[in-house]
């Protein structure tokens, strides 16, 4: 990743073209296509916990939505990035964008337009509680979410699935020796598909896909062998869950 996309004045079609990493550029690229698909399409786009911004600002680049907005809880964050974003000096993203310091739990969404919330780089803990927040409000307009866990992938999708959201697309993302998994999902009803506990991206003759099972399974073996009762428990039938997740596959 560059050092700043911010640091050249001319820069709108250069940051269009910046590659961002493999695992935001693989959540641009969702955007892309959803933003592309008249189904899908979304009036305004949330980069959530945004930290540099550097994915909404390439949204804003390629002007695929009519509206970013980028949202951090941490007031500093927010202030250099609309720093930086001034520092664009682009008529062309003027009014297309919006800088929020604040908690994403607490966003307020319009009823009577759709909206796409992208998620990651924080623990699948802190974003189920995000999303339980989100759907307690009383009316909170049509959302998608691109959710990217760095941790507790496993609970995430356990909520997702309890809370029926349904499964638009997703698949594992390596980058620098890490892996993350990039879920697209939305509960309105749209494919009918839920999620498995586990994923179905799975690639047996993937390598990236091997090793990232095999940390999944070497983590929870550990947990299973906690004094702990009910962690324990629950440890063993995670396992369970990921063994079957490989072995279901070569059946």
């Amino acid at each position: 990743m560059p050092d700043s996309i911010f640091s050249t004045p001319t820069r709108l079609q250069r940051l269009a073209t910046n590659s961002l990493g493999s695992r935001l550029d693989a959540i641009f690229e969702l955007v892309e296509a959803a933003q592309k698909n008249p189904l899908q399409r979304c009036d305004n786009v949330w980069d959530c916990c945004c930290d540099h911004g550097y994915l909404g600002v390439k949204l804003l680049a390629t002007k695929f939505c009519p509206m970013v907005y980028f949202v951090d809880q941490k007031p500093h964050i927010i202030d250099e990035l609309q720093g930086k974003l001034n520092q664009l000096h682009e008529d062309d993203i003027a009014g297309r964008y919006q800088t929020l310091a604040a908690d994403a739990g607490a966003l307020q969404f319009s009823v009577g337009q759709r909206h796409l919330v992208i998620l990651a780089g924080v623990g699948g803990e802190h974003l189920i509680d995000i999303l339980s927040a989100i759907h307690q409000q009383p009316a909170c307009g049509e959302i998608d979410y691109i959710l990217c866990p760095t941790t507790a992938q496993f609970d995430l999708r356990e909520y997702l699935v309890a809370e029926n959201f349904e499964l638009l697309h997703e698949q594992l993302v390596s980058e620098k020796g890490r892996d993350y998994e990039v879920i697209f999902t939305s509960r309105m009803i749209q494919s009918g598909q839920g999620l498995s506990l586990t994923g179905n991206m799975w690639d047996l003759q993937n390598p990236n896909h091997q090793r990232y099972h095999h940390k999944l399974v070497q983590h929870y073996e550990r947990q299973a062998l906690g004094r702990d009762e009910v962690s324990s428990s629950k440890a063993k039938d995670i396992l369970g869950h990921y063994r079957d997740s490989f072995s279901s596959i070569d059946r």
